[in-house]
């Protein structure tokens, strides 16, 4: 591509940013990074009632937890500044004013009550319920002399009657057929704000700013989801009205929940803080994400082995327009699951504990968060290496770690009747004085003393690992015992075997 690819992610700042949200972020944020671009950030929060400051907060979080960075932005800055459309009214009002002065636009009095009463009766006339044109009949006299005497009015625009077709980079070619859309509002009419009575236009609507937006801020390519597809004969008709170029549009597949449904909370469409907050990593996340409506076009040989486990910098490489697919995705929680126990075992041990360490420091079981306090990172890491092999979120790590922050850990009644044969007393006997006898406690100086005491108490086979396991950890199950107790160190594990054998071997 000769040209400087700049897409963007331009939300509406009405919450949490949710999954299909997301999906679209990275889309847009891979497609950049595949051929060098810029990925832009713009706020849409012309919705005043809806649209808050808080939630714009709210959202750009969500995109830093991501570990999303634009390019450009309400934050980053740039060359097309401001990026968030509350702040860019006079380039709008600019816009408004050509498209009447060409008579391509003009000023519509009609109340809301008015409109929806017409919309009400064509539709009961199984008519399309387009604008019936009461105020393009008006001169501009007329409407000068009404807004004048202090009447507000929203600005129509003038649909022209002809076809429009897009040439979609996922669905090929789309037509719109002349008729189907009526004159439409590209602003409402003002409301009390100095700004927008000072400039005589109210807010504009969506289709007309980021038409607007998208030009001026040179995006080359956009990148959304199918559910904006209605939206396009509108936009297309502002491009041709301001004689401007058009981007390649592409429309991505529409995600259905597990169900096979629309999308929604009930079957998988959640905020992306609301999957981190569970326990899943963003690295399993996004690569989950990726692969709903898009397929690498070549056979990929990932660092993971597996074709649908890709790193950040494997999709962004293999990462095209031509991969998206027509058919929609089926959101699939088990998958999400599964994908996330793969990347619990491949990524660095570092970042897994980073990832984790809230869910520990927060966790409701009290020997977990004080243990916190007294451990190195060092520790933490190791330990969280030691778990994470066995377990799906990063959720599940607290309630594992018990067995490595409690010293006295309480045991269920299948390993209370464990240790209450003779044998595993001879066991437990044994190795408090194996372990007592060395400096220190590594793997390979445990399998040795294990080896020893099996000897020594004459025992072989479960009767002789589970006394040790539970002793030990507390639980009948779990990481290999050897990999627990250089965690655990010689004073703690003594400290156990002696706990346990003065309450169940006394």
């Amino acid at each position: 591509m000769a040209e400087i690819v700049r897409v963007r992610y331009a939300p509406s700042p009405t919450g949490h940013l949710h999954v299909g949200g997301v999906r679209t972020l990275l889309f847009n944020s891979l497609f950049a990074k595949k051929h060098g671009g810029k990925l832009i950030l713009r706020i849409e929060n012309t919705d005043q009632q809806r649209s808050t400051p808080e939630h714009e907060q709210t959202l750009l979080q969500d995109v830093i937890s991501l570990g999303i960075t634009p390019d450009e932005g309400p934050d980053q800055g740039g060359a097309f500044a401001p990026y968030r459309q509350s702040d860019r009214m006079k380039i709008y009002a600019d816009h408004v004013q050509m498209l009447l002065d060409q008579n391509l636009a003009y000023p519509c009095f009609c109340s809301a009550e008015t409109i929806s009463a017409k919309r009400e009766a064509a539709l009961k006339l199984s008519r399309t319920p387009l604008y019936d044109g009461t105020c393009a009949k008006l001169s501009k006299e007329e409407s000068s002399n009404r807004i004048k005497s202090g009447e507000r009015a929203g600005i129509r625009f003038r649909a022209p009657n002809i076809d429009f077709v897009l040439k979609d980079e996922v669905r090929g070619s789309v037509e719109f057929k002349a008729g189907s859309v009526g004159d439409f509002l590209i602003t409402r009419s003002p409301q009390s704000s100095e700004e927008e009575v000072a400039l005589g236009i109210g807010m504009p609507t969506y289709n007309f700013a980021c038409v607007v937006d998208d030009h001026l801020m040179g995006m080359t390519h956009i990148i959304r989801g199918e559910d904006h597809l209605s939206n396009t004969a509108r936009q297309l008709m502002i491009y041709d009205a301001f004689h401007w170029d058009l981007p390649k549009f592409a429309h991505t597949a529409m995600v259905l929940g597990s169900d096979r449904q629309k999308l929604s909370k009930r079957n998988g469409d959640a905020g992306a803080h609301d999957y981190l907050a569970q326990g899943y990593l963003k690295e399993a996340l996004l690569n989950f994400l990726a692969f709903l409506g898009w397929h690498p076009g070549s056979t990929l040989t990932p660092r993971s082995g597996h074709p649908e486990i890709l790193t950040p910098e494997e999709l962004a490489a293999a990462f095209d327009l031509d991969g998206l697919q027509k058919a929609p995705a089926v959101f699939d929680l088990e998958k999400l699951r599964w994908m996330n126990a793969q990347y619990m075992r491949l990524l660095p041990a570092e970042r897994v504990a980073e990832a984790a360490r809230s869910f520990f420091e927060n966790s409701e079981i009290e020997s977990v968060r004080l243990g916190m306090k007294l451990i190195t990172s060092e520790w933490f890491v190791r330990m969280v290496d030691l778990l994470r092999m066995d377990h799906t979120l990063l959720s599940e790590l607290p309630l594992a770690s018990r067995i490595l922050f409690e010293d006295s850990p309480a045991l269920d009644e299948a390993s209370k009747q464990a240790l209450l044969g003779p044998e595993s007393k001879a066991v437990l006997i044994a190795l408090e004085a194996a372990i007592d006898a060395v400096p220190e406690l590594t793997s390979e100086v445990f399998l040795g003393i294990q080896k020893q005491v099996g000897v020594s108490a004459q025992v072989k086979g479960k009767q002789l690992f589970m006394p040790i396991r539970i002793a030990t950890t507390g639980a009948s199950h779990g990481p290999e015992v050897k990999n627990i107790v250089p965690l655990l160190g010689k004073s703690r594990v003594l400290k156990r075997i002696r706990h346990t054998r003065e309450q169940f071997q006394s």
